[in-house]
């Protein structure tokens, strides 16, 4: 086989999310890479409650039950979100710059910028779409030798 030719995505993206891509002059989220294709981005690590110290040391006390309960809390709230995209990482680590963005009078061109001014809902809309595009595959074609 012979990959003869690659379709790369555009390292410029136009989201669609709150009429912007039919604006006369829509916003663009510029990417310096994209992630490769087993790269995740989780909001938490997976935690075990066997490896923490509140089930090493537990006893009979109601002390020690108390903190291995509260250890099992936190570890499940960590374990879900774990499960979840940090968008923030993400745009720290894969866009360049933002165009042509403004949100009450101030311009958005980093991603701290976009983290900071623009509303939760919002920039999470907007990074959801754009982690979408970054993760799409890109196209390839290929031959196959003669034999």
């Amino acid at each position: 086989m012979i990959l003869k030719s690659l379709k790369q995505k555009s390292k410029s993206f136009i989201f669609k999310s709150f009429g912007n891509y039919e604006s006369d002059e829509p916003a663009k989220i510029i990417f310096s890479r994209f992630p490769m294709p087993d790269e995740q981005f989780p909001a938490g690590n997976q935690k075990s409650v066997l490896d923490s110290g509140a089930f090493k040391n537990l006893d009979d006390s109601q002390e020690s039950k108390e903190s291995l309960v509260d250890n099992i809390i936190e570890n499940m709230v960590s374990n879900i979100m774990s499960n979840r995209t940090d968008y923030k990482r993400f745009f720290t680590e894969c866009v360049e710059r933002i165009e042509d963005l403004v949100y009450e009078s101030a311009q958005i061109k980093t991603a701290e910028d976009f983290f900071k001014y623009l509303p939760e809902e919002a920039s999470f809309a907007i990074a959801q779409e754009a982690y979408g595009y970054a993760r799409e595959a890109d196209r390839f074609t290929a031959d196959y030798k003669k034999k």
